[in-house]
Formats: structure tokens, C-alpha cells, sequence
């Protein structure tokens, strides 16, 4: 069952379970596809005094190594070492099998600020095919990393990376719970709130300023909306009965989630600016885990009023359900991607779940991405070509992971510490 479904039912059962746990998370690639291409990078030259206030090369070949999409050349066989585009030398590139060239520079820039630029090249076309020059604080210069891998991520491979975001997840840690933050490589984590009640269900805002999540602090479920920045949060439900699953619609003015108010649970949208409250379903059976079609305009959600928990989807003014899922007994914990192809889920026979995609375009026909397994709460990366979701480790443990929509790419985030991660969340592209 998954973690949603299984809280209608039993509402802290996992977090009765779990180990304490710490908050640092490290990617390890289990599997990319079959021919990565090859990249050389020359670590980008620092013409300050002193040493340099950050490896912005390092993490932009970090990153693209861990995409699986990549194969980066180890520097040691580099002929050359440009910093300039005056200095390539396309033969030195061909020589040690790249077909890509990444170099760059970081200068002072005057005012605290540090200049960085950086020029893709095309080693068998001898042309640049990008280059970027930004000025930021050296507190900046990590997510300038992120964004240099996303472009040489997107001028290579068709489609943007989704370095430069950012993923929110829960942890417990002794007998605290923790809501954390953290860079979509699992640095700089930061816990948004700590609580010594459950916490569940995290959502973003499209505009990645604030995040929705569940507590039990009051000793019930209730919706709260949080402020990253200031930490300010206001309550968004508060109904008798359960108040769980929130999601943001595509512009930010609404919010899906699903209330017991009226009796059993049902799919509601709330107008976060007028507070209207708006019943979407009716019937008598669990209806929970709404997510948004990009349009705004539909929603799909889990149901069990087939019998079992099943995807159906449903315009936000209501009416009659259509049903989407007919293959497998368990079928749950729905996220719509962010370019409206595909929906992702947990599918499985109730107790172990591959994480699975059906192309909206060709319903019916359901794609296993894992193993079944412990695995549950997919989450889309912006850019929908992969999917995050929480799983068990080797050693038992909570663990988060993804896998890319065609199932070609996996990776594990691991953690430093024994213990469990939940209820993972991919944030939109950060502005």
C-alpha cells in the first residue's frame, strides 16, 4: 500500500517503524545508458589571489556524470589545458575520444561578486555551441554550477538537466521528525521545520518559494503552506476529519487535496486567495493523491471504488470519473509530468510496487521502470525526463533514488547515516 493510502488507513503507522536518521544525502549511479557520450572538461582556471572560493567545474562534471547520459575523460589524458576559446586545439580533443569540450574561467568581478564563464564545443564540428558568462556572490557559485550542467545537459541532449533545482523529503532523527530541503544532488540540506509529530506529504509551489505539507502537531492531520525564505506558514486546512495530499495547481492559486469533512475522503480544490473550498468528487469510496494536469484544467487521483485503488481522472468542475488504470491489482500515488505526456505511479499487487509510467497519449499500455519492491511517492523532475521516489536500501533502510522515464538511468541517493527518508518531493525549476 502506498504511503498515502496506507495513512487513510492507518494514519502513522510508518513513522511508528522508522529508525533515527541523519540528512545527508550522496548519489551513487547504478545504472546509465548502454553509450554515454564523451565530455572532457577542463577544470575552470581561477585568476584571483588566493584560493578559489569554489570548484565550479567540479560539481558542473559531477553532475554530469551522475545524469548517466555522460562519460567525463579523466583529465590525466588530456594534451592540452585551455581557458580561452583561442587556445583550443580541436586535434587534442579528437585524440583523447571527446566528442564534447567544456572550459571555463572564474575571475573577481568587483563588488564581492566572482565572474565566471564558460564555452561548450562541438570537438568534431570545431565550433562553440554555447557559452554563458554570470557575475554572483560566492554564495552563488554552486548554483552556477548547476545551471552551466543544465545547458551543456540540454545542447547535447535535446532536453535541459535538472541540476539547478531543488528536492524537499522527510526525515527522523532520534525522536524528532524533519522536514528537509536540499540541493537536487542532496547538498546544503536544511530542515524547514522539526517537529516531534509526524510530517508528511510535501508539495511545492510553482514558483519553489514555499512548500505544503501535512503535520500531526495538533495531534490530527492538518495543511500547512511555508514560506522558504522567511519560514513564515499559514494553515490552508484545518477540517474536522483527515486534511492530507495537498498538491499546487500549475499557477499557484489553487490547491487539490483530499478532506473526510463531509464524511469519507474526496478530492476538494481550495482558492488560496478567496479560500473557496470546491468538491470535486462524490462517492462513497477513498479518493486521495490528486495531481494537476498542466493545463490546470483535470486531475487524476487514487480510488478504490473499483475495488481496489486505481488511477481515475476527473475535470476540476467535477462530474463522472474515468477510470485509467486496468492493469494490476494496486495502483496508486499518481504525478502528472510536467509536459502532460505521462503520468507516473506506483504499480504493484499491494505490497511490493514498481515504479511505472503510462504514456496519457496511449492509455492503457503501463511501462515497469524498478523491480517491485518497497518503493513508493514518485515525484517528476521539472524537465519530465526523470522520476524520484523513496525505496529500501541494501541494508534495509529508507532510501530516495530515480530512474529516468525510459528506465535507462538509475541512481541512489544514499545515506551517510543509518535510518529512513520518506515522501520525496522534485521541485519546479529554480528562478
Amino acid at each position: 500500500m502506498t504511503r498515502k493510502l496506507r495513512y487513510l488507513a492507518a494514519l502513522a503507522l510508518f513513522f511508528l517503524l522508522v529508525q533515527p536518521a541523519g540528512a545527508i544525502l550522496s548519489i551513487d549511479i547504478t545504472q546509465g545508458v548502454r553509450n554515454p557520450l564523451p565530455v572532457a572538461l577542463v577544470n575552470f582556471s581561477w585568476e584571483g589571489s588566493g584560493e578559489r572560493p569554489f570548484d565550479v567545474g567540479a560539481l558542473v562534471s559531477r553532475d554530469l556524470r551522475r545524469s548517466g547520459m555522460f562519460r567525463m575523460i579523466n583529465s590525466s589524458a588530456f594534451i592540452s589545458a585551455p581557458h580561452r576559446p583561442e587556445d583550443v586545439e580541436y586535434k587534442d580533443w579528437r585524440l583523447v575520444g571527446a566528442d564534447a569540450l567544456v572550459i571555463g574561467r572564474m575571475a573577481p568581478a568587483g563588488d564581492g561578486r566572482i565572474e565566471v564563464r564558460f564555452r561548450l564545443f562541438d570537438v568534431y564540428s570545431q565550433e562553440q555551441i554555447a557559452g554563458v558568462r554570470y557575475k554572483v556572490k560566492p554564495g552563488g557559485l554552486r548554483g552556477v554550477a548547476h545551471r552551466i550542467a543544465d545547458t551543456i545537459h540540454e545542447q547535447l541532449i535535446g532536453w535541459s538537466g535538472a541540476f539547478a533545482t531543488k528536492i524537499a523529503y522527510v526525515v527522523r532523527e532520534n525522536e524528532e521528525y524533519r522536514l528537509m530541503v536540499a540541493d537536487s544532488d542532496g547538498a546544503s540540506p536544511r530542515p524547514i521545520l522539526t517537529s516531534e509529530s509526524p510530517i508528511m506529504s510535501p508539495a511545492w509551489s510553482p514558483d519553489g518559494r514555499s512548500v505544503a505539507y501535512v503535520s500531526f502537531e495538533q495531534q490530527r492531520s492538518m495543511v500547512y503552506m511555508q514560506d522558504l525564505e522567511t519560514g513564515k506558514r499559514s494553515t490552508l486546512a484545518a477540517f474536522e476529519g483527515i486534511n492530507s495530499a495537498p498538491e499546487f495547481s500549475p499557477g499557484g492559486r489553487r490547491l487539490a487535496l483530499s478532506l473526510s469533512r463531509d464524511g469519507n475522503a474526496e478530492i476538494y480544490v481550495l482558492d488560496l486567495q478567496t479560500r473557496k473550498l470546491t468538491r470535486v468528487t462524490r462517492h462513497w469510496a477513498i479518493d486521495t493523491e490528486p495531481t494537476w494536469s498542466p493545463d490546470g484544467d483535470r486531475l487524476i487521483f487514487t480510488s478504490d471504488r473499483g475495488g481496489t485503488p486505481q488511477l481515475y481522472r476527473a475535470s476540476v468542475d467535477g462530474g463522472e470519473a474515468e477510470r485509467l488504470t486496468f492493469e494490476g491489482k494496486y495502483n496508486a500515488a499518481p504525478t502528472w509530468s510536467p509536459d502532460g505526456k505521462r503520468v507516473a505511479f506506483v504499480h504493484g499487487d499491494g505490497t511490493n510496487f514498481a515504479v511505472a509510467v503510462m504514456n496519457l497519449q496511449e492509455e492503457g499500455a503501463i511501462q515497469s521502470l524498478t523491480e517491485r519492491g518497497p518503493n513508493e511517492s514518485p515525484s517528476f523532475a521539472p524537465n519530465s525526463r526523470m522520476i524520484l521516489y523513496a525505496t529500501q536500501g541494501p541494508n534495509g533502510k529508507g532510501e530516495l533514488a530515480t530512474v529516468s522515464v525510459d528506465g535507462n538511468v538509475h541512481q541512489r541517493l544514499k545515506r551517510e547515516n543509518s535510518g529512513d527518508v520518506r515522501e520525496p518531493a522534485w521541485s519546479p525549476m529554480q528562478p
